[in-house]
């Protein structure tokens, strides 16, 4: 069940609203919560129509009761004085984004009411001259500052997949490194549901390499771009399987066929009803116990070990199964680094070889790890993704994608998977003994035992490293980073070790951030958690943005050493040599208490760990402030008030915060 509309909805209501919305008068504006705004209108043809306006989900009109504070909020009430008795004058939607925009005139004035429906997007007035009278959330961002007074900047263009010609659909095709439903997402500014559309039109398998099509596949596709999104048949229904709803579209889709269509008279009732029965459902859904909830959590988290303990090890039998070929790259590789060549340059000269090998070896990065994909017998050289066994267009299977590392064996790259495998199973182990536990307490609560007297609880005594900012991954390494120059010279001088990794940002501000390896090899899903710490701890966090970069380094290129002439100041370092980037990494972070001990970092790192958890996002309250919200959440949840305090106290809650802003997601 989406979240938020398409850009194909944002087309289809826009054509709802300029016939029943142009001409008409704005009337009152309310607003529902922080991100939701009712604005009444006098129709010409059909009289008082409510439009609801939900940032970064939805544009619609409402026929749904709702309550609005008596007392307005500054956003409705500047709405009110500027608009009300102004006549709409156009309603349209910029180019193919998420994005609606209503044209009012008043006088001699004119406004434009803007509504992203985008991630992180808002509701905005601007003046005849483009400038923000006022936002309904105040945000800035790296490249975008939605503040009262500041000149409204788009976002970016991208391709419109409606008008697209097919010289560039080719060259998207080609310059892609990825799958073809994702290229598709990525490059043509489509949803999945519709990437997936235009694949079935097609007749094109949505796996397929994007790189790989030819000229008829790229003319088909063309193609079924033109049909999917040339559709001029209004049928706006809502899908559903069974009870369950799936979707709400504005016409037919392949995709769909064979579900239940619930048809509605315009798109508007059917958004409308559609998100009202999501927001139905959330309120009538039963409270779970922290029991309950840890239960569940228990048991994903055993599914998930399992699976993944048997996809490595189908994955270290796929090497011995395909030896010679492993042994080969792994053989051409090590030739080339011993003839003086570092990674990147044999990287290079094999992607412009021509050779079968150069569409074989997907990546390899400075420190000899590569991914390689090896396809099955009879498949045409389609490669798969993570996984052993997938099914291509034809039912046959499309081989696997291999992480291994071209300083080790055959037998010891086979091994390492055998040995990640051992480790889930540990892991998993460890939580099926955690959930006999939950369910004696479960089935001791349900028969009403009560504890004859209360557990004193004992304060731990703190770990070296939680005088820094840290956790631990969810591949179980442990991540630290500094809070202040002081704690980064101390993070240099004294925990950084040559086996380990290094992050940081561009921008000043940052603190050092270090995976502590102990020899082994570190998974791309630590690295990821990492990079998003180091990001998150940055000063982009008090900068309000919502994303950023940084990069990752050996042990070895972190030196305090400075260029001659040059002073670096306490805290700081020189990184040398070349760097792996992560782009456009969310900021984000969980914080919860797990066993008795609170905890924070990446989201994927502490929720399956925690419970409660909550989490965090830049935002508008200070530390202190926020960590008192969060307290009280906590509290709700947690019937030992005095262990909450010794354990997840204001003032611990916020040292985990970062510097800056911030609120409570969602």
């Amino acid at each position: 069940m989406k979240k938020a509309m398409s850009n194909v909805d944002v087309a289809a209501v826009v054509d709802e609203l300029q016939e029943k919305l142009v001409g008409g008068f704005v009337g009152k504006s309310y607003q529902l919560s922080p991100d939701r705004v009712v604005i009444s209108f006098q129709s010409p043809g059909s009289g008082k129509l409510d439009l609801l306006l939900e940032a970064g989900r939805r544009i619609h009109l409402t026929e749904k009761p709702r309550e609005a504070p008596k007392m307005p909020p500054q956003f409705p009430t500047m709405l009110r004085s500027r608009l009300s008795g102004g006549r709409v004058a156009a309603v349209r939607q910029h180019g193919f984004d998420r994005m609606a925009e209503i044209e009012i005139e008043r006088g001699d004035d004119r406004y434009v009411l803007i509504a992203e429906i985008f991630p992180k997007g808002n509701v905005l007035l601007l003046d005849a001259g483009g400038r923000i009278v006022l936002p309904l959330r105040p945000l800035a961002f790296r490249d975008r500052k939605l503040l009262a007074g500041e000149t409204y900047q788009y976002r970016e263009d991208q391709l419109d997949p409606r008008t697209v010609s097919r010289n560039d659909l080719a060259f998207i095709l080609a310059s892609s490194d990825s799958e073809l439903v994702r290229t598709l997402v990525r490059g043509l500014n489509m949803g999945g549901t519709y990437a997936e559309e235009v694949c079935l039109r097609a007749g094109i398998n949505k796996t397929e390499p994007a790189h790989a099509l030819v000229g008829e596949e790229i003319d088909r596709l063309h193609r079924a771009l033109g049909e999917v999104f040339g559709l001029v048949e209004a049928y706006p229904h809502i899908v559903a399987d069974g009870e369950r709803i799936v979707d709400v579209v504005p016409a037919p889709l392949a995709v769909y066929d064979g579900l239940e269509r619930r048809e509605f008279g315009s798109f508007s009732e059917a958004l409308d009803e559609f998100f009202s029965s999501e927001e139905a459902d959330a309120e009538e859904a039963k409270p779970k116990t922290a029991l309950e909830r840890r239960r569940e959590m228990q048991e994903r988290s055993i599914q998930e070990f399992r699976e993944r303990e048997q996809e490595l090890a189908r994955l270290g039998e796929k090497i011995y199964e395909r030896y010679g070929e492993v042994e080969a790259v792994l053989a051409g590789i090590s030739k080339g680094f011993d003839r003086g060549f570092t990674y990147s340059e044999i990287l290079a000269k094999i992607k412009t070889s021509g050779l079968p090998i150069a569409e074989k070896i997907l990546s390899l990065d400075y420190q000899g790890e590569l991914r390689l994909r090896l396809d099955d017998p009879g498949d045409g050289g389609v490669g798969g993704g993570g996984t052993v066994g997938e099914v291509g267009r034809k039912g046959e299977a499309i081989g696997a994608v291999l992480e291994l590392n071209a300083n080790l064996t055959v037998p010891q790259n086979a091994q390492r998977y055998y040995d990640r495998a051992k480790e889930q199973a540990k892991k998993r182990e460890g939580a099926e003994k955690a959930l006999e536990e939950t369910i004696r307490l479960m089935a001791r609560k349900d028969g009403h035992e009560k504890a004859k007297t209360r557990a004193v609880f004992r304060r731990r005594k703190p770990k070296w490293y939680e005088r820094f900012r840290w956790f631990y991954s969810s591949d179980g390494f442990l991540v630290i980073g500094g809070r202040d120059a002081s704690s980064n010279e101390e993070i240099y001088a004294k925990y950084l070790e040559k086996r380990d990794l290094a992050l940081h940002t561009d921008a000043p501000g940052a603190p050092l951030t270090v995976i502590k390896t102990l020899g082994e090899a570190v998974p791309e899903s630590t690295l990821e958690e990492a990079a998003s710490f180091a990001v998150s701890y940055s000063s982009l966090w008090k900068a309000g943005l919502f994303a950023g970069d940084c990069y990752l380094v050996g042990a070895e290129q972190v030196t305090k050493t400075p260029e001659p002439g040059e002073f670096l100041k306490k805290g700081a370092f020189v990184v040398r040599g070349e760097r792996r980037y992560y782009r456009d990494v969310p900021l984000g972070l969980a914080l919860g208490i797990a066993e008795d001990q609170l905890i924070g970092g990446p989201v994927s790192a502490v929720k399956p760990r925690a419970d409660p958890t909550v989490e965090v996002e830049p935002g508008e309250l200070s530390a202190e402030d926020l960590a008192k919200r969060i307290y009280r959440s906590f509290a709700e949840k947690e019937d030992d008030r005095r262990r909450l305090k010794a354990i997840a106290s204001v003032d611990q809650i916020v040292s985990f915060l970062p510097p800056g802003g911030s609120r409570v997601k969602g």
